[in-house]
């Protein structure tokens, strides 16, 4: 059931030393996301569920455009000012990286950026200099193509990702080598990439869960800067999951629905409940959760 689910997250994963009547006082904020009248389990559940390794390359490379705009307002700006993702792929040869980088040399992104303005005429205004949104992206998704190709096909490119997951020690370098290879791709972002690729035991330490975790002495606020930030909450995710015998991937989930109350694959938004969680959290005055 999701409701025991986020009792493992909510209530027994966060101290291994409450009390009863303290688990009793928090069976409320254990509902805290179902407490919302337009959530419902299925919504619920129907975002803890991971998606399957892509077979084939140009999914992959899908996936890896999709991640490349899931920061800040980039998704806005990037795949809303062209009615979705999927209009991307009329420019992107059906999301085939050997064929972006047949028709593209890797430092075409200008060019790459007309033949968008030309055939999708996105919305609102394009900003063309180098620290902006579109022209940074394009940057990005040509690198994400050469990457790619260079593997050749989906089954090198697993080969490759799976000798470093394999040994919890080297687990971290395949974001970290993904976010050195293509320009755009933080160590977040990268993370963020490899779970949606169908790895559940990454979580992405991202925004939310950084100020979540920061706030609940998860994480000392004085170590959250760069990139040692972003690999201490990575790893604070693991410990959660692991403590609690679930995946990586469903605490990212359930604290990033927390942090930004957007259920994406239902359409419906609560609005950001981090403050009224934590305040919740607090209030029942379970300390610091190492």
């Amino acid at each position: 059931m999701v409701d025991r689910m986020c009792l493992h997250i909510f209530a027994n994963c966060l101290t291994r030393e409450l009390q009863s009547d303290r688990r009793r006082s928090l069976s409320n904020s254990i509902q805290f996301l179902l407490q919302s009248p337009r959530i419902t389990e299925e919504d619920l559940m129907m975002h803890l569920k991971p998606y399957n390794k892509p077979t084939e390359l140009n999914l992959i490379y899908r996936r890896l455009c999709e991640s490349a705009q899931n920061k800040q307002i980039s998704q806005r700006v990037i795949t809303g000012a062209v009615s979705g993702l999927e209009n991307l792929g009329k420019i992107l040869y059906n999301f085939d990286p050997l064929a972006v980088a047949e028709h593209y040399e890797i430092t075409d992104s200008e060019l790459l950026l007309k033949n968008i303005i030309r055939e999708l005429n996105p919305k609102g205004k394009v900003r063309n200099t180098s620290r902006s949104l579109w022209p940074k992206y394009c940057v990005t998704v040509l690198q994400g193509a050469y990457f790619l190709k260079s593997f050749g096909n989906s089954a090198n490119f697993y080969s490759w990702a799976d000798k470093l997951f394999a040994d919890s020690k080297t687990k971290y370098a395949l974001p970290l080598l993904i976010a050195l290879e293509i320009n755009g791709f933080g160590f977040p972002l990268a993370c963020d990439l490899i779970k949606e690729l169908g790895y559940v035991e990454f979580g992405k330490p991202d925004v939310y869960l950084k100020g979540i975790f920061s706030e609940l002495g998860i994480i000392d606020k004085r170590k959250m800067s760069g990139l040692r930030g972003d690999y201490l909450t990575a790893k604070a995710i693991d410990k959660i999951a692991i403590a609690n015998n679930v995946t990586p991937y469903a605490v990212d989930k359930i604290f990033w629905l927390i942090g930004s109350g957007n259920f994406y694959l239902t359409g419906k938004n609560i609005g950001r409940q981090k403050d009224k969680f934590l305040k919740l959290i607090k209030e029942h005055s379970i300390g610091n959760l190492h």
